[in-house]
């Protein structure tokens, strides 16, 4: 222990505080009394100065950019400026009050200048004592054990492993739009995964049953039971952090634990381990439960689920929360106090400790261990509470002393007790009563992070390595790590205290390993370097040996989307299989290929889905042309492709559904779209928005071709400079393209907004050439025609022709009985060699035009045969055909009877033309 500079008494014997005021200060050194009185007067002035000083800098740098007010100098400098701002206006105040009261006595107003006297002194007197307080904000923590020093005993199947499971899918509240908990803010098929994956990486297994299994099992070895795993009805007990939860509405940004973590952990318990839902208790003896995690787990209609028990603080008990109730038979003994334990906890067989990531404002950080607060009864202390204990854990306090966390986590029935640990990191607060932070050190975004382990004193010790290197979490100060020394150590802690938290007489042993990781970026323990028997952080792989999702250069497979593109290199080819993929993908800068398995084939695109829920796709690190999106349909998400400076190949991806916009683009993103359907979405179909900087402003340049814009609840193409070639846009509620600069070619714009003019095309100095627009245009390339689309209100914009249309319905060609201007209607210089024959050697406007889909013409220019368009029918066109030979597959050119079948009956319309020749 520290010696202080304060006059003391001898050991064990009081002084009142008199008597310490008339006692001389000594010299802890030599213990000569020191002399009264002051040498250097101008030393008064000093705090004054400082204080304005303190304050002059704060304003100067704080005020330009408030969010250096968590800069480490501007947290020194903020106490010694607030404390000069109270410390001048009280005593500006006292001044004048004191006048007053003088003249009051003056004037023999004797009651009210005494009055006044008073008033003046305790304005000063509460000045003083305000600025002469220590500042809230201790020293920064700094470990004062070096980084890969372990000490203690690791714990677990594999000792000392803390796994962490990082899935940013998991959070994408925007701080404003409802709250964090809510299901289009969380999803819960990721975070349903990540505790998963959690649990399997702890244990080394593959399945979830076989990981549970092995907790159960290792648990019952290490306890006496023996080789055996869970056995119904054996009570768990789940202890959850509701530090913030009083039985009041909770605010949007609250800092509770996630709903849907817990559910997540209860589904595990229920579902796969087979515990009953009567023999679950969820419970914070000193709080309530709120209604987003009980309503959550009540919303599942299962009895298990139903029959969860919620255990509350006594006088919180009601709506459907039971009242806990303390065990007299089994004490805790702390320095604080004699507690009792919830019967809940001492009736179970096992215990799961799920705390919360956040710093502590008394304690430093709070974690596992002081998640134990909420189960302590006092009865002389205040009932449910944990305040008896909080001077004997204080991050004041200094290092090698008490710390009552020991004591509360080694009991037989909490430590003792606990299967797992866990820490829900998805939304971790500021500290015990502040708001969610997003973290600088996850790229300014929520940390969407799950950890578990078996060993306490590890995970605790990864917690406060995440949460001391995240500028934002202040509070992280003074001796934060003091306890995980002790407890580390109990059989021989730094302190010399004898840990004996039953008080049989047993002191306890390490209850698990500490230690520090190398650096914040490298986070390596020393298992993971090998250098020791300390801690090991683990993260689980993202592969999946029957995963639906494959990178094709590597061969890894993967359960999601979002995992292959994560482990992925540039260069790299994924390939999708059919299915539902409820996730958020982020391309993160690499130049990938995403396809379906076929992203020519409707069918595959349309069975193969992205239900997004904030943004499906993100393409926002400087992606260009090599990276693909190509053949997926992306539905359901609030915002389906945003691009942020980056310019992707968008391919033959189907669009819909979303509540949003469909593709959104921001500052001079330049991506190619190409053969997409974009329609029925709640927002624009493209939509664009400048990046002013300076003087300078980037506009966004996309370049869309052969597309199908329609339906859109606002304008089919908004902002930007876009070149748009062989498009369809029409039926948009709003403008069908408007833009300053647009140049559009060979497309079709129509029946968007109210049908007029400027509802189809709007913008400064628009370029358009054989186009088909409503209400016409300019030019005498375009033409303003019903474009005699097949079944718009279907969704189908292929053209109608006497000569055959494709039907992508019926997967065949169909004749109709009128033919729309719109065939053979684009620029003649215009590549038509994607057609089949009759093809009119001209291709088609609209998104059709100019690809084998194309509406057939009426003109019998060319030949059938003539396959490389050299007007002429020779050995090559022949060799073309034979490459085809037998191939089943619709929209082929040597398929020339339009069968979906290259065959004998192609050969004989091939021989009938054989050496024809163009005239």
């Amino acid at each position: 222990m520290g010696s202080d500079k304060t006059n003391r008494a001898p050991e064990g014997v009081k002084m009142s505080p008199a008597e310490r005021d008339r006692t001389p200060f000594v010299c802890p050194k030599t213990g000569k009394p020191l002399r009264a009185g002051r040498k250097r007067p101008w030393l008064i002035w000093l705090a004054p100065i400082s204080g304005l000083f303190a304050l002059v800098w704060f304003l100067i740098r704080v005020v330009p950019k408030p969010s250096r007010a968590a800069y480490p100098c501007q947290r020194l400098a903020a106490p010694l400026a607030s404390g000069f701002v109270v410390w001048l206006t009280a005593l500006l105040g006292s001044t004048l009050i004191y006048r007053k009261a003088r003249a009051f006595l003056s004037s023999s107003r004797y009651v009210l200048g005494f009055l006044c006297t008073a008033l003046a002194v305790a304005t000063l007197w509460v000045s003083l004592s305000v600025t002469a307080q220590k500042p809230a904000d201790a020293a920064p923590f700094s470990p004062t054990d070096p980084p890969n020093s372990p000490m203690g005993q690791a714990k677990g199947i594999y000792p000392g492993r803390v796994v962490w499971v990082h899935d940013p899918a998991a959070t994408s509240w925007d701080g404003a739009s409802g709250s964090w908990w809510d299901d289009d803010n969380t999803n819960q098929d990721t975070v349903s995964y990540m505790v998963s994956a959690s649990i399997r990486g702890l244990t080394g297994q593959s399945t979830d049953a076989n990981a549970w299994d092995a907790l159960f099992r290792h648990f019952n070895q290490a306890r006496g039971p023996g080789d055996t795993g869970y056995k119904a009805p054996e009570k768990v007990a789940v202890k959850i952090n509701k530090n913030q939860d009083d039985r009041v509405s909770w605010t949007p940004g609250k800092g509770v634990p996630s709903p849907h973590v817990i559910y997540a952990l209860l589904d595990q318990l229920i579902n796969v381990v087979g515990v009953p839902g009567s023999a679950i208790t969820v419970y914070d003896a000193s709080r309530y439960i709120g209604d987003p995690i009980y309503n959550k787990i009540r919303s599942n209609p299962d009895p298990n689920f139903q029959s969860v028990r919620f255990v509350v603080k006594a006088n919180r008990a009601g709506n459907g929360r039971i009242g806990a109730a303390r065990d007299t038979a089994n004490p805790l003994y702390t320095k604080g106090g004699t507690a009792y334990l919830p019967q809940s906890v001492t009736q179970a067989k096992y215990l799961i400790n799920m705390a919360l990531l956040r710093p502590h404002t008394l304690f430093g950080i709070t974690l596992c261990a002081k998640n134990h607060f909420g189960s302590t009864y006092f009865p002389s202390g205040g009932g449910w509470t944990p305040s008896p204990m909080h001077n004997y854990g204080n991050r004041g306090n200094p290092m090698g002393s008490y710390n009552c966390l020991v004591n509360l986590n080694g009991h037989r029935h909490l430590g003792g007790k606990t299967l797992l640990y866990m820490i829900d990191a998805l939304y971790p607060a500021e500290h015990q009563g502040a708001d969610v932070i997003r973290f600088l050190s996850f790229g300014d975004d929520w940390c969407s992070s799950i950890f578990a382990s078996q060993d306490p004193m590890a995970i605790d010790s990864v917690g406060l390595d995440f949460l001391r290197n995240e500028p934002r979490c202040t509070q992280v100060q003074g001796t934060a790590d003091n306890y995980l020394h002790e407890a580390a150590m109990a059989d021989n802690p730094p302190s010399g205290t004898f840990y004996d938290p039953e008080g049989d007489g047993s002191r306890l042993a390490s209850l698990g390993v500490h230690e520090h990781w190398n650096n914040s970026t490298d986070r390596q323990y020393s298992r993971n370097l090998g250098t020791g028997d300390g801690i090991e952080l683990f993260v689980p792989s993202l592969t999946s040996d029957e995963g639906p999702v494959a990178n094709l250069a590597s061969g890894a497979r993967y359960n999601y989307i979002r995992h292959a593109v994560s482990d992925a290199d540039d260069g790299a080819e994924i390939v999708v299989a059919p299915g539902v993929y409820r996730e958020s993908i982020s391309f993160n800068g690499k130049n990938l290929t995403v396809r379906s398995s076929d992203p020519a084939d409707p069918a595959v695109v349309a069975a193969t889905i992205v239900e997004g829920t904030a943004t499906a796709v993100i393409f926002a690190g400087g992606e260009d042309a090599n990276c693909v999106l190509a053949g997926l349909t992306i539905t359901g998400a609030d915002g389906a492709i945003y691009c942020y400076a980056a310019s992707p190949r968008i391919v033959n991806c189907r669009i819909t559904a979303n509540k949003g916009a469909a593709i959104e683009l921001h500052y001079a993103s330049r991506p190619s779209i190409i053969s997409c359907t974009v329609s029925g979405n709640a927002g624009s179909g493209v939509e664009m928005w400048p990046k002013q900087v300076g003087r300078i402003t980037y506009y966004n340049r996309p370049t869309i071709t052969n597309c199908v814009i329609s339906d859109n609840q606002m304008h089919g193409i908004f902002g930007g400079i876009p070149t748009i070639t062989n498009c369809t846009v029409a039926g948009n509620q709003q403008s069908g393209v408007t833009s300053p600069v647009p140049t559009i070619a060979n497309s079709i714009v129509y029946g968007n907004g109210d049908g007029s003019a400027s509802a189809q095309i709007s913008g400064g100095s628009c370029t358009v050439t054989s186009c088909n627009v409503e209400g016409s245009w300019p030019g005498d390339s375009n033409i303003e025609a019903d474009p005699c689309f097949a079944d718009p209100a279907g969704g189908d914009y292929h053209l109608k022709s006497e000569a055959g249309r494709w039907d992508p319905g019926l997967r065949r060609w169909v004749r109709d009985a009128v033919t729309s201007l719109c065939i053979d209607a684009a620029n003649p210089a215009s590549d038509y060699t994607a057609e089949l024959w009759p093809h009119g050697k001209r291709a088609n406007i609209g998104a059709y035009g100019a690809t084998p889909e194309a509406s057939m013409s009426l003109s019998p220019a060319g030949n059938p045969a003539d396959l490389n368009h050299d007007d002429r029918a020779d050995n090559r066109d022949f060799a073309d055909l034979a490459a085809s030979w037998f191939i089943r597959q619709v929209l082929l050119s040597p398929d020339l009877d339009r069968s979906g079948f290259v065959d004998y009956n192609d050969v004989l319309i091939f021989t009938d033309n054989w050496l024809w020749q163009a005239p």
